[in-house]
């Protein structure tokens, strides 16, 4: 299997620009190397087992590093695998041979709508031969080499039996990932050399677009825009449930796994309605959702910005005309209500969390993203850009700017990238105006070293301005004692709260609440713009649109000027605002 995996992971650039079907979106290579890499990292942790308790290790290490749609596929094809192997000390081809036969149909098993011409159909050609030569032959050696034959023919076929795959004049991605995987364990029977599988990395080299697929094939045609992965964790879970209860939701459904642990891959336009249809079956855990879109655009449109990546994380506020303008990835916050995970903005969006927190009894937790969650996103970032420039909420108010830091090493040591993990030492709306100062200046053709540049410039000269309506929300979140919280109550006040030069939290005014609050944040962005010669204004609120509308006005009046966008805040800022609260963020040039 060690064997194998090598032999994928040496090839999955390959595999990566020749992915067409179902989505043209340049990773599958990526996607069944992580499966097949954490198969191979765990059998090199644990090697003793019977057959039997070997398959099983194999299964699960595959359901856990499954990624996308080939990986799904592959996961159930060992899942089915190991249930065929099961209590087996030893075997024969003939033993091998059923087990084969009982993951094929596990694979077909696992999706709604299976498609000949892919990966399933090598699977079956190679299973059927497997059968047949293994009533001929004890020997593992001639029936690996018989069967690795048949596979390539099958191979071959697929190019004439999608019409996506004919156009391009391409096999399929996930078959040819398969075969390559063979091709690795017959090498290996035969010279019983393999390489330390620790050496080969997830990201090789970045995508050559002379050597992509010839593609025509435009963003809109992806009729289900986000790639949605979860497991469910649960006890008699029927796997044949919950695929008719999604099979509506969108395409490219796969349900893999056993009764007590399923993955769940889908393309889907909704997937809070996916998450929501399948929570009565267990717990769900390891949500993961990409905008196939935006993947599609960083793989294929020639117009796509330079070498440059930008990402943030959803803490920074930007309308979604913004983030498309200037390419923007997003890894996204967890935010927490009664036990329940949402992915912010994604499964769960600004207006529905301040109505869930006009409610709730017990104060949302909101998570930062995991190590892992930068791993994966960097790696495939890496594949298609030169540069990333990763830019997140103020150190000082989340470990998310660590976690980040932590898996951008790993993925330069891997790829010899460059990837900067910058703090913005703000959030919101001020790390949006942070994000279009950077995407100007890849417009503009700047090289990387100066886009660090304005960056940093912007970093240094932001400031953020929180006026509230209310201090309930900053002592349920612990950025206020209850006992200042008492009196402030009592006195009907609230504060104006900033962000200091090191990004940490500083009430710089306080005032009666309404107006009052509000007129003394304008006289604090006065004094503290006053000589500037430039200023950019942008606008956020706290299920408050009126109040931030009255900013906006104020701020034509004062300083002559419009704000670049006005939008509801993300949870990160209005969770401690509470509802009522807006944020003004001002970027100033005193040159």
């Amino acid at each position: 299997m060690k064997a194998g995996a090598e032999s994928l992971m040496k090839k999955m650039q390959h595999l990566n620009d020749i992915n067409v079907f179902p989505v043209p979106d340049g990773d599958t290579g990526t996607n069944m190397a992580s499966t097949v890499k954490k198969i191979a990292e765990d059998i090199d942790a644990e090697k003793n087992g019977s057959i039997g308790e070997v398959s099983r290790r194999i299964a699960n290490s595959a359901l856990e590093g499954s990624r996308g749609n080939s990986g799904a596929i592959l996961a159930q094809f060992f899942q089915g695998l190991s249930e065929g192997l099961k209590g087996k000390m030893k075997i024969s081809t003939e033993h091998f041979a059923e087990a084969v036969r009982q993951a094929t149909e596990r694979s077909y098993e696992a999706l709604s709508n299976p498609k000949e011409g892919t990966i399933l159909s090598v699977l079956r050609d190679w299973g059927k031969h497997v059968q047949e030569k293994s009533k001929e032959t004890k020997d593992f050696t001639e029936l690996m080499k018989s069967s690795l034959s048949t596979a390539r023919k099958s191979l071959k076929k697929t190019s004439k039996q999608l019409k996506e795959l004919q156009k391009a004049g391409v096999v399929d991605a996930g078959a040819q990932g398969f075969v390559y995987m063979l091709e690795g364990i017959t090498q290996f029977i035969d010279s019983g050399k393999i390489e330390d599988i620790e050496n080969l990395k997830l990201q090789e080299a970045s995508v050559s677009p002379n050597k992509q697929a010839s593609i025509n094939f435009s963003t809109e045609a992806i009729a289900f825009r986000y790639c949605t992965e979860f497991f469910l964790f649960g006890e008699n879970i029927s796997r044949t449930e919950i695929r008719k209860k999604l099979e509506s939701m969108g395409d490219s459904l796969i349900v893999a796994g056993s009764d007590s642990r399923v993955r769940v891959h889908i393309h889907t336009n909704n997937p809070r309605k996916v998450f929501d249809a399948v929570l009565e079956y267990g717990e769900i855990k390891q949500q993961k959702v990409d905008d196939m879109h935006q993947q599609h655009t960083d793989v294929h449109d020639e117009t796509a910005q330079s070498k440059i990546a930008l990402l943030t994380d959803t803490s920074c506020d930007l309308p979604e005309s913004l983030l498309r303008k200037y390419n923007i990835h997003m890894v996204p916050l967890r935010v927490f209500f009664d036990g329940v995970e949402f992915l912010d903005k994604i499964t769960i969006f600004p207006e529905e969390f301040y109505e869930r927190l006009k409610k709730a009894k017990a104060f949302p937790k909101t998570s930062q993203p995991t190590p892992q969650d930068f791993l994966r996103v960097y790696q495939q970032l890496a594949a298609k850009f030169e540069t990333i420039f990763s830019v997140h909420l103020a150190g000082k108010l989340s470990g998310t700017l660590q976690a980040a830091k932590m898996a951008a090493k790993e993925v330069i040591e891997n790829t010899g990238k460059k990837i900067y993990a910058l703090d913005s030492r703000n959030t919101s709306v001020g790390l949006g105006l942070v994000m279009i100062e950077a995407g100007e200046a890849i417009r503009a053709g700047k090289s990387p070293e100066k886009v660090l540049q304005v960056i940093r410039n912007a970093v240094n000269n932001l400031q953020i301005f929180v006026s509230t309506d209310t201090v309930k929300y900053l002592v349920m979140g612990g950025r206020v004692s209850k006992s200042k919280g008492f009196f402030a109550k009592l006195f009907n006040l609230v504060p104006v709260i900033t962000l200091t030069k090191e990004g940490k939290t500083y009430k710089v005014a306080t005032a009666k609440k309404g107006t009052a609050i509000r007129e003394k944040l304008l006289s604090v962005l006065e004094k503290k713009t006053r000589g500037c010669k430039n200023r950019k204004f942008a606008i956020v609120h706290v299920a408050a649109p009126k109040i931030a509308e009255w900013y906006a006005k104020q701020i034509q009046e004062r300083f002559g000027q419009r704000s670049e966008f006005i939008m509801e805040a993300s949870p990160a800022l209005g969770a401690h605002a509470g509802p009522g609260a807006a944020a003004v963020a001002v970027l100033s040039s005193f040159e």
